[in-house]
Formats: structure tokens, C-alpha cells, sequence
């Protein structure tokens, strides 16, 4: 009996310890300055061969959720992002905030350093997500009037929140 209750601590609590593991995939992020959020999720079957991860942010201000991703050029190089969705609040025609030329890489910290977002499957998460160029592509759309309100100051930068 005390080798099977042993077997079953053991069982849970190393599923614990699992399920605290912080990945890219189970990683949710938040703006400092702003209520934007931003959380990783399985790259849809769909999606190009070069996509390598995927994302959403939500912008509760305009109650808005645009649909981001990852995708490394020619299977190698720097991972870049890309993000599109409704063009305004309100509308059904669906935009990218990004000009055509624009290819801005996705970076990360780890450990207090910056480098590419680590795109490996089972990758552990940054504490930061960085997305140059976010915030001026948004600011030129039709949801600046909502999203730059007050004191809220989006930027490019997004702090780990936690691990769903």
C-alpha cells in the first residue's frame, strides 16, 4: 500500500511541476501601459509551412482581437511577425498593419538579454515579447482615436503575465 500511495504523490506531484513549466505555447503577455494583451496559441493547420508560431492580441478598448504570426523566410533566417484583423471596431473588412516592405523581426528577452523569439517547439517563453513597429502601425489605423485614450501609451513591448 505505502509503494502505491508513493507512486501516486509521486504522479502528482510531478505533474505539477509540468504544468508550471512556462512555454511559448501556454504564454500570455501584457502591455505595461496599456490593457493590450497578448497570448501565444497552437499555429492553425492552415497557415503557411513558414509559420512557426501564432498569436493574438486583444484590445479591450476598441474590443477588438487581432490574429498574429511567426514565420522564418525560406525555413531559416530570423523569425519574422505579421498581424491582420478588422480594419476598424466596427468593420468586417479585415486589414495588416503592416506596410508590404515592412518585415520586422520578433525578438525576445531571456535572462535580461535580447535576441530572435525562440520559435522551438517546447521553447521556453521570454519574459519579454518585442514587436517593433506595432505600435506606429496602429497608431496610422482607424484605432488610434480609441486605443491612445488618456494615459494609455501602447508600445512594442509585452511583459509575461503567465502560463496558461
Amino acid at each position: 500500500m505505502r509503494v502505491l500511495s508513493a507512486f501516486f504523490l509521486s504522479v502528482i506531484l510531478g505533474s505539477t511541476g509540468m504544468a508550471a513549466e512556462c512555454t511559448l505555447a501556454n504564454a500570455r503577455y501584457k502591455q505595461p501601459d496599456a490593457p493590450w494583451w497578448l497570448t501565444f496559441k497552437r499555429v492553425p493547420q492552415i497557415a503557411p509551412a513558414n509559420q512557426t508560431a501564432a498569436f493574438y492580441i486583444e484590445m479591450p478598448n476598441s474590443d477588438v482581437v487581432l490574429e498574429g504570426g511567426v514565420s522564418v523566410p525560406n525555413g531559416f533566417g530570423a523569425p519574422l511577425w505579421s498581424i491582420s484583423g478588422p480594419c476598424a471596431a466596427d468593420s468586417t473588412e479585415q486589414c495588416t498593419f503592416l506596410v508590404d516592405t515592412d518585415h520586422p523581426s520578433i525578438y525576445g528577452i531571456y535572462e535580461g538579454k535580447v535576441r530572435f523569439l525562440d520559435i522551438e517547439r517546447g521553447g521556453k517563453a521570454p519574459e519579454q515579447v518585442i514587436l517593433p513597429q506595432l505600435a506606429v502601425s496602429l497608431w496610422y489605423s482607424n484605432y488610434r482615436s480609441t486605443e491612445w485614450d488618456g494615459d494609455v501609451s501602447p508600445g512594442d513591448a509585452f511583459e509575461l503575465l503567465d502560463c496558461q
